[in-house]
C-alpha cells in the first residue's frame, strides 16, 4: 500500500503485493495485420455498434483489414434490413471474417443483455448515434435527448452487460 501512496500515480491498484497503474500502449502488429501482438486476445466476436451505418463500415472494414479480427458481430437497429448490409457482408467475408449481423437498439439495456449473451462478446466498438445538428443552445431536451440515448445510454448498456 505504501508503495501506491508514494508511487505519485493518479490510480493504481495492489494486486497479490504488487501495485499496478493504468498504461495505453500501442499495439504493434506485422504487414498482415493479423499477427505478433494484435488482436489474438480477443476471445468471441468484435460487436461493432452502428455496424451497418457509414462510420460501422469504416470501423469494419479496419478491423478486419488492418487489425485481422475474424468475427465481426454488426449491431443496428434495422440490422439485416439495413441498405447495402450484403454488399458490407460479403465485402468483410471476402477478406476473411466471419459476419453477424443483427437488429438491436443498444440503448435498450435487456436487448442489449441478451444479445451479448447469445454471442459471448469478446470486444466492443462502440459506433451507434444519431446527428441532430445544431448548437446546445437550439437543442431542446427531446432533441438532446434523441441524440445521447444512443450514445450515453448505450455505453452505459454495453458496460453492464460486458462486466
Amino acid at each position: 500500500m505504501v508503495a501506491a501512496l508514494v508511487s505519485g500515480e493518479p490510480e493504481a491498484v495492489v494486486v497479490g503485493g504488487g501495485v499496478r497503474v493504468p498504461r495505453l500502449a500501442r499495439v504493434v502488429v506485422d504487414g498482415d495485420g493479423a499477427g505478433g501482438a494484435g488482436l489474438e486476445w480477443v476471445r468471441g466476436p468484435v460487436l461493432v455498434t452502428g455496424g451497418t451505418g457509414g462510420l460501422g463500415h469504416v470501423v469494419a472494414r479496419h478491423l478486419v483489414v488492418e487489425r485481422g479480427v475474424r468475427e465481426l458481430l454488426l449491431v443496428s437497429r434495422r440490422g439485416p434490413a439495413a441498405e447495402g448490409v450484403e454488399g458490407l457482408v460479403a465485402e468483410l467475408s471476402e477478406a476473411g471474417a466471419r459476419v453477424s449481423v443483427e437488429a438491436c437498439d443498444v440503448a435498450d439495456a435487456a436487448a442489449v443483455a441478451d444479445l451479448v449473451a447469445r454471442h459471448g462478446v469478446g470486444a466492443v466498438v462502440h459506433s451507434a448515434g444519431v446527428l441532430d445538428d445544431g448548437t446546445v443552445e437550439s437543442l431542446t431536451p427531446e432533441r438532446l435527448a434523441g441524440v445521447l440515448r444512443p450514445k450515453v445510454d448505450a455505453a452505459w448498456n454495453l458496460h453492464e452487460a460486458t462486466k
